[in-house]
């Protein structure tokens, strides 16, 4: 008797350690995704308690701890959660082997504290956990090759190592790691357009709105997934950002707007002050520097992360300046010296133009300003305001006019012509000053010549660029760069 019923609770135990994907699972991941946590808490501890070795309970656990390091950057929990991934590693050590399931749980779990670690600047383990959960991934992959979410992951570590300088390819080459813009986006298109895995939808069109956004040069794509996203950016707070971002990315300040209007209630525990962040700036795009500073005030008061802290108080700086409160100014500069990192592009250019104590005339900036909110005509007429650059005393003033005049002229459909003659200016002007507006010059130049298929001058424009070192937003703008030759090399 003691005999079978040892071998009853043996059977019992294999029977419970697999991946259950029922209806508290399910719904569950349907909650986190919304960042809806406490309902999703609600559901794995009913799991628990019903099914304890269910395999995604520790998977689905670890994205919630996942979603409220990327959105709170709270550093105090980083550090209290940091212990549990080895504890859902061998709670997943445990379960079923042969399901699919397995090493992709235990890949995603990898990658997610990766990912994690990046928000405060932890590289070397975070290395460390890309390259097991490639390993993990390829393993599974080759044991089940039909297996398509495997690619969900490997499409993103593929793309943002495809982005990775020129400088430290040497890493990648050292780990046995392979990096493909193109490649990763492919992969993850692949499970957005597999039936199998429609649950995941929401998570892969936020996925590739993030590498389109940063890493891709295509508005045909930026629309198709704001299509796919259609009204449900007003039920997910995650979708909501990435229409957002893919709505600024195509020049549509307005829809950025309503969709940031129109967002989700965010009355959970976790909340998702950058949104108020991009609202704020979608205002300032506009000039209606009242909303715009009520919203950025807003983020910096609630908001206890580490980036966008500098920026913010940047932007403040900038609405004091256009309404000549130069006292103001002069105090949020003063705020973005003491307060925030510089781990982002956006927060170490906010620092160095507050030790510098420099902006833009205000007519250029209000030209940038109109520009990035794609008011393009607006933007030509602040331009139009200024007889030549000869207005302007300062060199850096000079350079930023034929830079500004090209970007605005690029979205107006004027002659190529004439574009890269102004954006030509600002390259020979400024190529030894260190902004941003002679290598973004070459940059666009390049992109121009891909886009009519005129390789080689492209290539030559995007040498040039990469060639140039120690100016605003380098990391990005050489990022687009590399990219862009890699797509021709294709």
């Amino acid at each position: 008797m003691k005999k079978l019923t040892f071998i009853s609770l043996f059977l019992n135990q294999l029977v419970f350690a697999s991946f259950d994907m029922n209806l508290n699972m399910q719904n569950s991941y349907s909650h986190i995704i919304k960042l809806e946590f406490e309902e999703a808490m609600i559901l794995l501890d009913k799991e628990q308690s019903q099914n304890p070795n269910n395999g995604f309970i520790p998977l689905h656990r670890n994205y919630i701890d996942f979603l409220t390091i990327l959105i709170t950057e709270d550093l105090d929990y980083f550090d209290s959660h940091e212990d549990l991934r080895e504890v859902r590693l061998s709670l997943l050590d445990k379960n079923d082997k042969d399901s699919p399931y397995y090493l992709y749980s235990k890949a995603e779990v990898n990658l997610q504290w990766a990912f994690s670690r990046l928000k405060f600047e932890q590289y070397p383990t975070a290395t460390y956990e890309i390259l097991k959960a490639h390993n993990l991934l390829k393993k599974n992959k080759l044991k089940f090759p039909n297996f398509t979410l495997n690619d969900k992951g490997l499409g993103l570590i593929h793309a943002l190592l495809g982005a990775v300088p020129r400088n430290l390819y040497w890493i990648i080459d050292l780990a046995g790691l392979d990096g493909d813009v193109a490649l990763g986006i492919s992969e993850l298109d692949a499970v957005l357009d597999d039936n199998s895995f429609t649950m995941y939808e929401d998570e892969i069109l936020f996925l590739l709105s993030f590498l389109q956004i940063n890493l891709g040069n295509n508005d045909a794509l930026c629309q198709s997934y704001l299509d796919r996203i259609g009204d449900r950016y007003q039920d997910n707070l995650l979708l909501n950002f990435a229409a957002a971002r893919l709505s600024h990315n195509l020049g549509e300040n307005d829809l950025c707007l309503k969709v940031l209007k129109n967002r989700p209630s965010n009355n959970g525990p976790v909340k998702f002050y950058y949104l108020d962040y991009l609202e704020g700036m979608s205002y300032l795009y506009m000039l209606d520097l009242r909303k715009s500073r009520d919203k950025l005030e807003y983020f910096l008061q609630h908001f206890k992360g580490v980036n966008y802290i500098k920026s913010a108080n940047h932007k403040l700086a900038w609405i004091s300046f256009l309404q000549n409160n130069i006292e103001k100014k002069h105090m949020y500069f003063d705020k973005v010296i003491l307060y925030g990192n510089t781990i982002i592009d956006e927060d170490r250019v906010a620092l160095k133009d507050a030790q510098e104590e420099f902006i833009s005339h205000p007519l250029l900036l209000e030209t940038r300003l109109l520009y990035d909110g794609g008011y393009y005509a607006l933007a030509l007429s602040k331009l139009n305001q200024i007889e030549s650059p000869n207005y302007f005393e300062s060199k850096i003033n000079q350079i930023e006019y034929w830079y500004r005049l090209a970007r605005v002229e690029s979205r107006l459909n004027n002659s190529n012509k004439v574009i890269i003659a102004h954006y030509k200016k600002a390259l020979e002007e400024g190529r030894n000053i260190s902004s941003y507006y002679a290598p973004m010059s070459a940059l666009q130049i390049g992109l121009i010549y891909e886009k009519i298929d005129a390789f080689e001058h492209a290539e030559f424009y995007l040498d040039i660029c990469l060639t140039m070192s120690g100016f605003d937003y380098e990391r990005g703008i050489h990022q687009q760069a590399k990219v862009s030759l890699d797509r021709m090399s294709d």
